[in-house]
């Protein structure tokens, strides 16, 4: 999988998120580097979202290299759960989540 469409699987997934949460005026920035890419995803809410510390978690789970070439098949559902978000984590190397009212912000790494 080209590291592109890496990156549009990961926006599409947090974009998911934030459609879920009613976050609003969602505004994405992705950035490739020789080192691999990041994606910043930020909204505006009044309220954080619920289990945000969770979803953090998730997100930081250690990323596994054996995932990614069932990905379309694990991730390529049009409801999305919990389990979902781990196996995004499983994708990444790293991710942070910020809120500082209104402004709610993700930020997730990928290294090549």
């Amino acid at each position: 999988m080209q590291e592109r469409d890496k990156a549009r699987r990961i926006v599409d997934e947090l974009l998911t998120y934030f459609f879920s949460n009613d976050i609003e005026e969602i505004r994405i920035g992705v950035n490739f580097t020789s080192e691999g890419f990041s994606v910043e995803i930020q909204g505006k809410t009044e309220q954080e979202p619920d289990s945000v510390l969770h979803l953090l978690e998730l997100l930081n789970t250690p990323r596994d290299l054996s995932i990614e070439s069932y990905y379309d098949e694990l991730l390529g559902l049009t409801h999305h759960e919990e389990e979902d978000y781990h196996l995004l984590g499983l994708m990444i190397d790293e991710a942070e989540i910020s809120f500082d009212t209104p402004i709610f912000e993700i930020k997730v790494y990928r290294k090549k």
